[in-house]
């Protein structure tokens, strides 16, 4: 048997010496720990931002009923398992920025941290700038700060050139095109929106407290009807903590400003 037979056989066998299996997406839906387990390895594979990449777009695939019609993607147990496991990496990165702008698009972060939105009950159909942070929640308030950072780095770091790259073997024109005008989608709307996000972050400044951002084990806690009756993914202890001096310091770096030791970068 020649060499490339043999790679051919190995890889359908999965029986190729010393490459182990890489994990599959849905293995993390069928054991609860599985993930945690995952990311402590020192080269996970799949990588985080890469889960992240499965998990969303597994959630956000289109279903199609028994008439054949495509319907929006389904707002089922599954679906918002694989948003919060989305989420729960995000948070074993602390939420750094950089990290997540260099290993997702755009679409996928905006994705993401309106779905850390979502979990962190920012009340929906409320314009940030409306909300007064001092008084939400510290888990809500650092959910909204973290969003418009990272709409003005985004807003910031679009207007600067980038190099256009060819598609993939496997990545089609149209597929390309697609998201080249969703992301385009986003931007403008982050755009229109850049008065708003900066005026939430000035208020982030003047403010004198810590803040709380979600953790895997307070993501834990949010389908937890213990949490829900004590109030914990909400008190003043529950998440990592953020010093008032380490988010002032954030809001105020620019969208290239390294992560400090909690993260959010």
């Amino acid at each position: 048997m020649s060499a490339e037979a043999a790679d051919r056989v190995a890889a359908v066998t999965g029986s190729r010496p010393g490459t182990p299996l890489q994990v599959s997406w849905f293995e993390f839906l069928l054991d609860g720990g599985l993930l945690e387990t995952h990311l402590q390895k020192a080269s996970p594979d799949p990588a985080p931002v890469q889960l992240i990449v499965q998990f969303l777009e597994q959630a956000s695939k289109p279903s199609v009923n028994e008439q054949n019609q495509v319907q929006p993607p389904a707002d089922n147990r599954r679906n918002r398992t694989l948003k919060l496991l989305a989420l729960k990496v995000a948070a074993h990165m602390k939420w750094d920025l950089d990290s997540l702008e260099r290993g997702l698009t755009i679409p996928v972060v905006n994705m993401l941290l309106n779905e850390l939105l979502c979990v962190s009950k920012v009340p929906a159909g409320v314009k940030h700038v409306e909300l007064d942070l001092s008084t939400l929640p510290p888990t809500t308030a650092m959910a909204v700060i973290i969003y418009n950072r990272w709409a003005i780095r985004t807003i910031v770091l679009s207007s600067f050139p980038e190099k256009q790259n060819k598609p993939g073997p496997h990545q089609m024109n149209i597929v390309v095109q697609q998201e080249k005008e969703l992301m385009e989608n986003i931007l403008a709307v982050l755009k229109e929106q850049a008065a708003d996000s900066v005026s939430v972050l000035d208020a982030a400044l003047r403010l004198k407290k810590d803040f709380y951002v979600h953790t895997l084990r307070t993501l834990d806690l949010l389908g937890s009807d213990a949490a829900a009756a004590n109030g914990e993914t909400e008190s003043s202890t529950a998440g990592l903590r953020i010093s008032a001096d380490e988010l002032h310091c954030q809001v105020s770096d620019g969208p290239a400003a390294a992560a400090p030791a909690g993260g959010l970068g």
